[in-house]
């Protein structure tokens, strides 16, 4: 597996005279075919759109740039750390200033994304400059590090993907949109704050107990793992066992389950020539359409379209 050079990424630069916000970059060609375009708004919050086909698999790390930063990702292949995740179609991730980052890409799928990177000084203040009786908190939602899925936001997102243009409205078409998800972030924050707050309030001793039910469901992800059999695990009652955990993992159990079950066999896929009926009972699945129907879930692409 060859690491990228983040700094030897881009290989040229094309840009418009006649403004100085909008940027377009290449990737070097022995990474690939794509490109980066760069929105630079008002100083205060950039925009990125990324549209690049790796030619094989690649390894990415570095720190990130001292500013807030969400990302949709439209599509994709691969796995992020910190923490370990696979990068699902149609999904949001939060990264607070100065993350290390670390992501493998598949070269299977194009990987499609938009970013909106905010100062601190700005997401801080957003509100309270222009609303002073709104107390909320923007840091508490870029501190989540499970995968999002909010339909509003997302549907956002890839309208400010979806803008191309130069000229001085495309600016005001993407500023205005900006200031949209920051106000669908703040909604969500008001109506999602009490599940924040029990989030804090989840004791370490069953945030730990919690950890043993995902080492246990990430050794055993494929055989049927009954609710009753993780509750016994987790010495407490199922419906507790339940709650907790979608608010710590943002997720259900069963989705968890799924997720590592599609994550093992998006592995196979690249790695072995293990049929689909072969991986379908690898991961757990005895009918091999379950399979199909979940994988194009998560990655956006039927398993032998993939591979």
């Amino acid at each position: 597996m060859r690491e990228i050079d983040p700094n030897n990424f881009f290989v040229s630069e094309s840009s418009d005279q006649e403004n100085n916000y909008d940027k377009k970059y290449l990737i070097r060609s022995s990474y690939g075919d794509g490109f980066q375009h760069i929105y630079n708004i008002d100083d205060n919050f950039y925009v990125s759109i990324y549209n690049i086909k790796f030619k094989k698999e690649f390894i990415l790390r570095y720190t990130l740039p001292d500013r807030y930063v969400l990302v949709l990702y439209i599509t994709g292949s691969g796995n992020e750390f910190y923490p370990y995740q696979n990068i699902s179609p149609n999904t949001l991730r939060c990264y607070e200033p100065r993350e290390k980052y670390k992501v493998i890409y598949h070269p299977q799928i194009e990987l499609k994304s938009i970013s909106i990177e905010f100062t601190a000084d700005f997401i801080e203040s957003f509100l309270k400059k222009r609303y002073r009786d709104i107390d909320i908190a923007f840091s508490n939602f870029f501190r989540n590090k499970n995968k999002l899925f909010l339909p509003k936001i997302n549907k956002l997102m890839y309208e400010i993907y979806k803008c191309n243009g130069k000229s001085a409205t495309t600016k005001l078409l993407l500023e205005s949109k900006v200031y949209e998800v920051l106000t669908l972030i703040a909604y969500y924050l008001e109506n999602e704050g009490e599940s924040l707050l029990k989030s804090k309030s989840i004791s370490e001793k069953d945030i730990q107990l919690l950890q043993e039910i995902t080492k246990y469901i990430d050794e055993h992800y494929n055989f049927n793992i009954s609710l009753q059999t993780l509750s016994k695990i987790a010495c407490m009652s199922e419906s507790k066992m339940k709650k907790i955990f979608k608010i710590i993992y943002n997720m259900s159990i069963t989705e968890y389950i799924q997720r590592k079950r599609m994550s093992v066999a998006e592995h196979l896929l690249i790695s072995t020539s293990l049929s689909i009926n072969e991986i379908s009972t690898v991961v757990g699945y005895s009918n091999p359409s379950r399979l199909t129907e979940l994988f194009k879930r998560y990655y956006g692409s039927n398993p032998s379209n993939y591979r």
